[in-house]
């Protein structure tokens, strides 16, 4: 080789070692470093996003993969599975390579990064499609059109972003650096729609390194995928790439949002585009919205009518238009990720179990197992529907039930919601639920009151609680909490349920039941007492009114008192008179005394004999 061609090779070789700097692409490689993405730009109403629409928005995008991917090893491997395999986990696959950040799915293939590269796989099988050296810039996200994938980084040092543009080959056909924040990409067409600033998509051209055309959206977008053949724009919510996407800066585009409803932990249906997601799933992943939007006459919906939220190991499936909670499943492990799709929702756990549930009843369809423990989870959705014959489905009112009933502390905040949505529900089973909630020394301590709180407002249910009244302490029974007598005594009474009575006297004299409760009880009894129980009322009257140690039980006096009066028992009358001028009865109640005889009806005067 001669001296010129060695200098040759040399400088060559400099070059590509300069460009390596960035994200070594390979030479050849169209790089372009113009500020694209300026915000020095005047809306052109729609035209130039109108005429990409015309060329490429009316060809179906390429199907995406349906697979569900995990980081496991310690952020040292990718696990996936296609979700069409059914149970046998024949088609598992795994690919060894260490992860700075969170691998995402692209259209067909599987994008990761670490280790100084970025890679793509197939996602079906795991193989590698091509891997390029990155310089370790953090991955924001990508997508593909099953030719070329578009990858979006974060520059060095955390200010602006690259963008990357590789054909299934290997080869790098753009590279493009700005000092804004891009968002995920997608790829339709083989142009690059690339989301900024929040409001942004730009319609790059890789071919050429233009800004084809540009759209204001109204709505936060910092995500562009596709999905059941259609281009969508969004973070938490979907704008459709359709024809009215020329009228999105006037907000009048195809859009579908998921309702706004009170949820623990505050979920989002996507993390920011713009932001790299760490390998390993935070509460954030644990805590999240999920909903399909679909193409329509109208523009957009979302599929089924179902939209669906997680916290850590409860899932959600609500109603798009009542906004209605429909049902509720408990997974045994935290769930890190999922998708819906038609017909269901899919969801990947932190044991590596992915189960499908049916959209209208919560119930298990069908479940997959990549094997081992996951560190995050993501699953995409694309033709894949939840079809199939599900579990029995329980009523709704037991599966807040038993979600109230789990035994762990970080589902608290969500237990309370769903015991709100328990506690508003009409059925007796509710009830019944309430009692056992209200009962369980395993309730958690945060719950307790709100559950006990629901119970004492309930309107139905008399024979659930009748029957928790017959319940006592009893250590050698394993009955290690006293029933919740106060609400139910709050409850029995307002619904004036007679047949209550011996059950709460009964408590009026059970001494693992607490001060607050007895006097609950003895204000229901005054309601709800007869005459035939009017010795047990003069026993505890005997008892208390002159010992009470408190104002509670102080107070149950008064309500017995007010009993014995209502009942006009002659024996009770007379006692409550002789508690009355005794400076012996507690002050707080004799007091009181006084004000319960004056209130005693006027009995109606005798008539005289009539003269013969």
């Amino acid at each position: 080789m001669s001296a010129a061609q060695q200098r040759s090779r040399r400088g060559v070789r400099r070059a590509c070692l300069a460009a390596a700097t960035a994200l070594a692409v390979a030479c050849g490689g169209g790089q372009t470093r113009l500020n694209l993405f300026s915000t020095d730009w005047t809306d052109d109403s729609g035209a130039s996003i109108a005429r990409i629409y015309e060329r490429v928005g009316r060809t179906p995008a390429p199907p995406a993969a349906d697979v569900a991917i995990g980081v496991a090893g310690n952020a040292g491997k990718i696990v996936g599975m296609r979700l069409s395999d059914g149970a046998s986990g024949s088609a598992k696959w795994t690919f060894a390579h260490a992860l700075d950040s969170r691998p995402v799915i692209a259209g067909s293939v599987v994008v990761g990064s670490g280790g100084g590269e970025v890679f793509a796989l197939d996602a079906a099988t795991g193989k590698v499609i091509w891997r390029r050296p990155t310089g370790g810039l953090p991955l924001l996200g990508a997508g593909d059109d099953g030719t070329m994938t578009v990858l979006a980084f974060r520059s060095a040092g955390g200010v602006g972003s690259t963008l990357l543009a590789v054909l299934h080959d290997g080869q790098i056909v753009r590279q493009i650096e700005t000092a804004k924040a891009l968002g995920t990409p997608a790829v339709l067409g083989h142009l690059a729609f690339v989301p900024w600033a929040g409001q942004y998509v730009s319609v790059i051209d890789p071919a050429n390194g233009d800004e084809a055309a540009r759209v204001t959206l109204r709505q936060e977008t910092s995500r562009a995928w596709t999905q059941s053949g259609a281009l969508w724009f969004g973070e938490n919510g979907f704008i459709r790439f359709d024809e009215r996407i020329r009228d999105a800066s006037k907000g009048k585009a195809s859009t579908v949002t998921v309702p706004t409803r009170e949820l623990p932990g505050m979920p989002r249906v996507s993390a920011p585009g713009d932001e790299p997601m760490p390998a390993a799933a935070n509460a954030l992943d644990k805590t999240r919205e999920y909903a399909k939007p679909m193409a329509t006459d109208a523009g957009a919906a979302l599929e089924d009518g179902r939209w669906y939220g997680t916290y850590f190991r409860i899932a959600m499936g609500f109603d798009a238009t009542s906004e209605k909670l429909a049902w509720v499943h408990m997974q045994d492990g935290d769930i890190l990720g999922g998708a819906a799709a038609g017909g269901g929702l899919v969801l990947c756990d932190e044991r590596g179990r992915i189960v499908a549930l049916d959209a209208k009843t919560g119930s298990v369809v069908s479940t997959l197992d990549l094997g081992e423990p996951l560190e995050s989870c993501a699953v995409n959705v694309d033709a894949f529907r939840v079809t199939g014959p599900a579990a029995p489905a329980k009523p709704l009112v037991m599966q807040l039930a038993d979600a109230v009933r789990a035994e762990e502390p970080q589902l608290v905040i969500a237990q309370k919601l769903l015991l709100r949505e328990l506690a508003a529900s009409e059925d007796e089973v509710a009830t019944s639920a309430l009692v056992d909630a209200a009962s369980d020394p395993r309730t958690s301590p945060d719950l307790l009151p709100a559950a006990r709180d629901a119970l004492a407002n309930r309107r139905n249910g008399a024979a659930a609680m009748e029957a928790a009244l017959g319940r006592h302490y009893d250590y050698l029974k394993d009955v290690l909490r006293s029933p919740p007598v106060g609400p139910i005594a709050d409850a029995l009474g307002a619904m004036r349920d007679k047949a209550a009575a011996p059950l709460l006297i009964a408590h009026l004299f059970d001494p693992a039941d607490t001060d607050d409760d007895v006097k609950r009880a003895a204000a229901a009894v005054a309601i709800v007492c007869e005459a035939d129980v009017a010795p047990a009322l003069r026993q505890f009257f005997g008892m208390y009114r002159a010992t009470a140690a408190n104002d509670d039980i102080a107070a149950a006096v008064v309500s017995i008192a007010q009993g014995l009066v209502s009942v006009d028992d002659k024996l009770g009358v007379a006692q409550i008179e002789a508690a009355q001028a005794d400076e012996t009865t507690v002050p707080y109640a004799r007091e009181r005394l006084g004000a319960i005889l004056a209130s005693r009806p006027t009995p109606p005067p005798e008539e005289e004999p009539k003269k013969k």
